[in-house]
Formats: structure tokens, C-alpha cells, sequence
């Protein structure tokens, strides 16, 4: 199952937003939801194109070198092997890959000094000097290797690249376990899926996974607001309504809208997601007040029958 805390966190923002505001039409919150669900996979263009632009850099390289006036050993005889990698030849080649680049015009976010850096950087690795020198030529074994060592020793450790990351997206790092497994998983794949893995690839099932998960939990979190309110209510004791914060109210409801309409996940899985998200945006109180609300909620609907989970062992993990 995919990691979806970015997208609970994205619903829970945009129930909020909705909630909060007076005046804007409810078509402007879906919106908005919808493009910050699918903003992971522009991330996963881009992060795909951060490699392809640091692998063809070694061109750019090998043409300043050799119009050296004064050239050494090294400028006459500079390796563009890597531009020969069977990934990067996909990703230089791969219709559905291009006609991605241009639908989205993620490419205007490349910057030459960036890709520069991770060059110099990824040129400097024992693993790239080996695989220069190597004379295997076409091992697509090999290839993968390479390039799963620029994207995870290079690209995701430099600081430039997090803080573009930072000026585009400025919630990347929610998303960056899901986008970071697709990358991976899009190096890791066979010769024969590699060539349909923009078209026809489970990178495209998962993303349509999230939006329908996303954008249902938006709405029943809504449609049922009354109908929880009404169990959260008894359970306040001590409480008054207008003295929780309202993220805590949200997020009750959403992990009972999880409780009661997706009856694949787990109740624990439910539990411990919004506890840690309420622990990153709520008050520091708020993961103990919520934990003690959710644990009444969820006893009380499982002795009612409330609560139908599929598949064995969902109701108690």
C-alpha cells in the first residue's frame, strides 16, 4: 500500500480552508485539492529529469573541455559513457516521457548551475569512476546501478537541489517517500517495462489511487461533519467545543470517516497517521486528547457494529 500522509494532509488542509472561509464557491477548494494531490507527480517528472539533465551535462562537459586552449590528459579524453545509459537514453527518447516535460513546462525549473554542481559531484564518486572505466558497454544492469547512485547519493543528499525542491514545492517533504519509491521503482524495472512505464505503468494507478483517496476522505469528511460531531461531543468531558483547536476537531472527523468508509485500512493505521500529523500541526496536547477521544469512538462503534473492516485482522491493526 502506498504511503498516504501527504494526501491526508492535503484533505485535512483543504477542509479546513473550506470551513474557514465565507463567500469562496466549494469549487475552488476541490480544485485546488485536485492540483495539490497531483503535484506529486510533476515532483516524479521532475525528479526523472534531474537525472536525465545531470547524466547529458557530461556533453556540455566534454565540448568546454576540449575547447581548452591548454587541455590535460583528462579534458582530451572526458567520458560522456553515461549519456549512453540505457536509462538516460529512455529518458531522452520516451515520447510519453517528453510530451510529460512539455504538458507540465516543468523543465523551466532546471537551472544550469544546479545541474552543474550535481555533475561535478556525481563525476567525484568511486562508483561513477569505476563505471567510466569500466569496459562493459550496454550492461543494463550496470546502467541501473549508476543511476540509482546519482538520484540517491547525489540529487536527493545536495542542499541546492532541497531548496528548489523548498521554492516549488513548499510541502515536497511531505511527499518525498511516495515520489522517491516511484523513482526507484522506475530505475529498478526491466528493459521491456521501462519502455511502457509512462504509458502503461503502476506509477499511473498509483497516482489516480491518491486523488480518489484524497478527494473521497475530502468529502465524507464534510458530508458527515453532523453525524461525528455527534459522537465526539459526548466524549468531551471537562471540554468545551470552542477550547479545542480546530485542526483536532478535522482531524477526529477524518480518522472517523476512515473508521466507518474505507473499510480497507486498518484502524490502527487510521489511528497512528493522524496522530502523527497531529503531533506536526496541532498543539503540543493535541496527540494524547485525540488518541483518548479516538480509542472511546472506536470501542463504541465496533460494540455497535459500526465499523466493517475487510480482510482479516483489519479491525484490531
Amino acid at each position: 500500500m502506498i504511503s498516504r500522509r501527504s494526501v491526508r494532509i492535503k484533505a485535512m488542509q483543504a477542509v479546513y480552508a473550506r470551513e474557514r472561509s465565507v463567500g469562496s464557491p466549494a469549487l475552488h477548494f476541490e480544485t485546488h485539492l485536485k492540483k495539490n494531490i497531483l503535484s506529486v507527480q510533476d515532483q516524479y517528472i521532475f525528479h526523472l529529469l534531474l537525472i536525465r539533465e545531470v547524466a547529458n551535462f557530461a556533453g556540455k562537459m566534454a565540448v568546454i573541455k576540449a575547447n581548452k586552449f591548454l587541455k590535460s590528459e583528462g579534458d582530451s579524453n572526458y567520458s560522456t559513457k553515461i549519456i549512453s545509459n540505457l536509462f538516460i537514453q529512455y529518458l531522452n527518447n520516451d515520447v510519453s516521457f517528453l510530451d510529460k516535460i512539455k504538458k507540465s513546462k516543468i523543465d523551466q525549473f532546471i537551472k544550469e548551475d544546479i545541474i552543474r554542481k550535481l555533475h561535478s559531484d556525481f563525476a567525484q564518486l568511486p562508483i561513477y569512476i569505476e563505471y567510466i572505466e569500466s569496459e562493459k558497454e550496454f550492461d543494463f544492469e550496470q546502467d541501473k546501478k549508476i543511476i540509482k547512485a546519482l538520484y540517491e547519493e547525489i540529487i536527493l543528499e545536495n542542499e541546492l537541489v532541497n531548496n528548489l525542491f523548498d521554492e516549488i514545492w513548499p510541502t515536497w517533504e511531505d511527499d518525498i517517500e511516495f515520489v522517491h519509491s516511484l523513482t526507484i521503482d522506475a530505475v529498478k524495472k526491466s528493459k521491456e517495462d521501462l519502455k511502457t512505464h509512462l504509458t502503461k505503468s503502476s506509477a499511473l494507478e498509483k497516482f489516480q489511487e491518491i486523488m480518489d483517496f484524497g478527494m473521497e476522505l475530502y468529502f465524507k469528511t464534510l458530508s458527515n461533519k453532523e453525524d461525528h460531531m455527534a459522537l465526539i461531543m459526548p466524549k468531551l468531558k471537562n471540554w468545551e467545543m470552542d477550547r479545542i483547536a480546530v485542526l483536532d476537531q478535522i482531524i477526529l472527523r477524518m480518522a472517523l470517516t476512515e473508521f466507518t468508509e474505507f473499510n480497507s485500512i486498518p484502524l490502527k493505521v487510521t489511528i497512528n497517521e493522524y496522530l502523527d500529523i497531529s503531533k506536526e500541526y496541532s498543539t503540543p496536547k493535541s496527540k494524547d486528547f485525540i488518541n483518548g477521544i479516538l480509542d472511546k469512538i472506536m470501542n463504541e462503534l465496533k460494540e455497535n457494529g459500526k465499523i466493517q473492516k475487510m480482510g482479516r485482522g483489519l479491525i484490531n491493526n
